[in-house]
């Protein structure tokens, strides 16, 4: 009973609810990012590559009140064919020499009004030893998912 009550009382406190929209569209826009479209930043901590893109379809409309899922598409075109939302987190080993090399990847992005930002770090900056070019990210794909209503 006391699980009962406590499932109630929970329910009560979040409070949810639904709204049924009738007029709502969406929008897929696929996104070829090549190596030579990632830029460093070069600031003096903290580094990492961006790609920007110019996205006219976030308006301020669907910046306030839609809704922009990213999703990166690994195998675009295959029978393997599969997207992951992102933040893309993989966590990875790397054996050179001998030596055992643990890391995170990590792949987001953020966006604002006719703008869109993909980011690309590696946890352990190795990129900041001066030599970044030698760790640029490859060539990625990416599906852009734009909801509005009107």
């Amino acid at each position: 009973m006391k699980k009962v009550l406590f499932l109630l009382l929970c329910t009560a406190l979040t409070g949810c609810s639904f709204h049924t929209i009738s007029n709502v569209s969406q929008q897929t826009i696929d996104v070829h990012v090549r190596v030579s479209d990632w830029q460093y930043t070069n600031m003096i901590d903290n580094n990492y590559f961006r790609c920007v893109i110019d996205m006219p379809e976030i308006t301020s409309h669907v910046f306030n009140q839609g809704e922009v899922q990213v999703y990166r598409v690994f195998n675009r075109n295959t029978a393997d064919a599969f997207k992951h939302v992102l933040p893309d987190v993989f966590h990875q080993k790397e054996v050179l020499n001998g030596e055992t090399f643990l890391y995170t990847t990590t792949v987001d992005c953020l966006y604002g009004i006719g703008w869109l930002e993909f980011n690309y770090r590696v946890s352990d900056f190795v990129y900041d030893n001066g030599n970044y070019g030698d760790f640029a990210p490859k060539a990625m794909d990416f599906s852009i998912v734009i909801t509005k209503s009107y």
